[in-house]
């Protein structure tokens, strides 16, 4: 969606967040890359729930939004609805130049969000408020989430209660095609990576223990998928 640069500097955020990854170019160019590949891969669509269906949408959250282009899609998807982008980082700006009206960008962590004393940003202001959305989309929130049980619970108060949220994320294995043979399980640095993401806090099932999770915080689960 925007042009690849070169540029081999690199740059971190700083943040609580668990999140460790780069806040530079290249990775930016990996983040659109990865997008791509995971829309061929769950059948060149952007999005496992029906949406599209919906006519009722006015107000839906990209949360994680990295490079911004599942926001864009969704906003093209609903385009009488306002639809936020929310990430730690900025949205790259050529990428904001694309955007349409109806998209709003902000920054913030979601686990920040606070319903008894809101602060004065976007995202406690206008996103994360009770019975206000009517769509949520999260898609590889793995390495910036260390608390799923708070995450859902925000989630599921904001959404309205004819609302939809789509969680769309892996577990740390990785298999033979075609197959139950997790290969992952034989390599050292793999197991080394799980070491350090749990002494992170970070979740290394949240694919497939996502919907306990959503259940406990009140969510009812139409379907889920593994791909």
């Amino acid at each position: 969606m925007s042009t690849l640069n070169t540029s081999t500097e690199r740059r971190y955020q700083k943040t609580k967040s668990p999140y460790f990854m780069p806040q530079d170019v290249i990775e930016q160019n990996r983040l659109h890359a990865q997008a791509a590949a995971i829309v061929e891969m769950i059948g060149s669509a952007p999005f496992i729930a029906h949406v599209q269906h919906r006519w009722d949408v006015s107000k839906a959250v990209d949360v994680g939004c990295g490079t911004g282009v599942a926001t864009i899609q969704i906003a093209a998807i609903f385009p009488t609805a306002k639809v936020y982008g929310l990430d730690l980082s900025p949205v790259p700006q050529a990428v904001q130049s694309m955007a349409s009206s109806n998209v709003a960008w902000a920054e913030g962590n979601v686990l920040d969000a606070a319903f008894d004393r809101p602060g004065d940003d976007t995202m406690s202001r206008e996103i994360f408020v009770p019975d206000n959305l009517d769509y949520i989309f999260g898609r590889m929130l793995f390495l910036g989430i260390d608390n799923w049980s708070s995450y859902f619970s925000t989630t599921y108060r904001s959404l309205k209660s004819s609302g939809m949220i789509e969680h769309q994320d892996w577990d740390w294995a990785f298999y033979r095609v075609g197959t139950d043979e997790c290969l992952s399980d034989q390599w050292e640095w793999h197991q080394a990576i799980l070491a350090s993401a749990t002494h992170l806090g970070i979740s290394r099932s949240e694919g497939s223990g996502a919907e306990v999770a959503m259940k406990a915080a009140g969510f009812d689960v139409l379907s889920g998928a593994a791909i």
